[in-house]
């Protein structure tokens, strides 16, 4: 049987006897699975992989540093946006729930360059009612003394700041202690005499200024004279101008000079200049500004 089958594999693959016949046998197309890969097509073969993968790192890393800036773009064109979006909301609401006459007190500022500063003040109202929280004074207060005996001492509560104006319209602000039936208990003196009939403002106070520490700038805010504390990062820069009637022709200036100038502003425009967390693939950072003018509604 074994002898059977050699024979039938030798009559089926005949060894070549000449040079036809070896020709023959090695003819790609009859022998095609005998081919091998020569040295020139293996390294034409590596050179073109080698020039894909380069094209492909290539593109791709280019598409890593494009998408990385476009979030570092969109991160600093939202630092830029929310900050003048707050500052705008805050300014349209300074003066609320405060006395229109006497002294000044809904804004204040000071120019410091592109570093300015802003106080907000306004008037707390109550969550329910929506109403003003606000009193007058039952009984005389007297000068150097904390106590102060008030129609509406409800209306109050420990840690919270208040104005107190006098009908001449000169006031001044204090901070409540305690409160005990009609009597509120001051953290200071008072510093003049109020007479039964004066004012009392319960209110909020807060300052926004930007802060540098090396290579870093923070849009900041304290409130009621509290420390400050980060509000948004990346804010560089904080310029304020304001706007003085009669308008036509609306003059401006860095910072009112008095009490009289405050009263007869009219606009406040503000411009923010945002910075990148870190710098873009081309080694710089990237910055946006934007600005505003507001028409604060509660002292035209």
């Amino acid at each position: 049987m074994e002898k059977l089958r050699a024979s039938k594999f030798i009559a089926q693959n005949p060894v070549p006897t000449s040079v036809s016949d070896v020709r023959s046998y090695l003819h790609p197309a009859k022998r095609n699975h005998m081919r091998g890969t020569s040295i020139v097509e293996l390294l034409v073969s590596m050179l073109l992989s080698t020039m894909v993968l380069t094209i492909v790192a290539r593109d791709f890393g280019y598409y890593v540093h494009s998408r990385a800036d476009m979030d570092l773009l969109a991160e600093t064109q939202q630092a830029a946006n929310s900050s003048i979006t707050f500052l705008t909301q805050e300014l349209r609401q300074a003066g609320a729930c405060l006395p229109e006459l006497g002294n000044f007190i809904s804004l204040d500022g000071e120019d410091n360059g592109t570093l300015d500063s802003i106080t907000l003040r306004i008037g707390i109202a109550d969550d329910l009612t929506l109403q003003c929280n606000r009193t007058i004074v039952k009984k005389r207060a007297l000068k150097n003394q904390p106590l102060v005996k008030v129609e509406a001492s409800h209306r109050f509560e420990p840690g919270q700041w208040l104005y107190m104006i006098k009908a001449s319209g000169h006031g001044n602000f204090f901070r409540v202690a305690s409160v005990s039936g009609q009597w509120l208990t001051l953290e200071s003196n008072l510093d003049k005499n109020y007479g039964r009939g004066s004012g009392v403002y319960a209110l909020e106070e807060r300052t926004y200024t930007v802060e540098q520490s090396g290579n870093d700038s923070v849009l900041t805010v304290s409130v009621d004279g509290s420390d400050p504390e980060p509000m948004a990062r990346g804010i560089e820069s904080l310029d304020i101008q304001y706007k003085m009637a009669p308008c036509p022709p609306c003059n401006v200036v860095d910072e009112p000079s008095s009490d009289d100038q405050w009263r007869v502003v009219r606009e406040v425009v503000l411009s923010i200049v945002a910075r990148s967390s870190r710098p873009g693939k081309g080694g710089e950072y990237l910055r946006i500004e934007n600005s505003s003018t507001v028409k604060p509604r509660n002292f035209l």
